[in-house]
């Protein structure tokens, strides 16, 4: 799930309906993010340098501190410090947190796993991007549920080409140089 649906109730409701979940922790979540998780494993990510570590409070708590990621938060907050956005005391604050991302699961698995599956919601939502932006499949003028379910399958067929087209090009090493669409046309 995205940050948007982080809440208590929403763990206690999927836990008490046996649905696995795993839920990234908004930064300002401050019972989590003070929660001390030593990072005791490590693992590589895209060649990135991954350290993390898990802990059990009620539910399962993953820390995870990318450096890079950590370089990139650092030079943002530092840029709305000179811009006067934030406070020294703001900046120190956030500088506690950056590079980390903080993933809660109902379910026990390994660092890696979790991170991994926190990971692939990015191709969950590039699919929902596809859907509205290449296919603007979100326009609807339509005025009867009929048109609206017809349209809507049709934008999942032609989304599922899409991804199709996609995988075969990424297979043929092509997909640096055109896209689903450019094969197209």
């Amino acid at each position: 799930m995205d940050r948007g649906f982080f809440s208590e109730e929403i763990l206690k409701f999927l836990d008490k309906l046996e649905i696995s979940c795993l839920i990234p922790a908004r930064r300002n979540s401050r019972c989590y993010y003070e929660e001390r998780i030593h990072l005791n494993e490590h693992f590589r990510y895209h060649k990135r340098l991954v350290r993390c570590g898990c802990k059990k409070l009620g539910t399962n708590l993953y820390l995870f501190e990318d450096q890079v990621l950590m370089l990139e938060e650092r030079d943002a907050l530092y840029d709305k410090l000179d811009a006067g956005k934030i406070t020294k005391v703001e900046l120190h604050e956030e500088m506690k947190k950056s590079g980390h991302i903080l993933i809660l699961s109902n379910r026990k698995m390994k660092e890696q796993e979790a991170y991994e599956l926190f990971k692939r919601r990015e191709s969950v939502e590039k699919m929902f991007d596809i859907y509205k932006s290449t296919l603007s499949a979100d326009r609807l003028y339509l005025h009867d549920d009929e048109s609206v379910f017809g349209h809507v399958f049709i934008a999942f067929l032609s989304l599922y080409a899409y991804c199709t087209l996609e995988l075969l090009l990424k297979k043929a090493g092509a997909n640096k140089k055109m896209t689903p669409g450019d094969l197209l046309f």
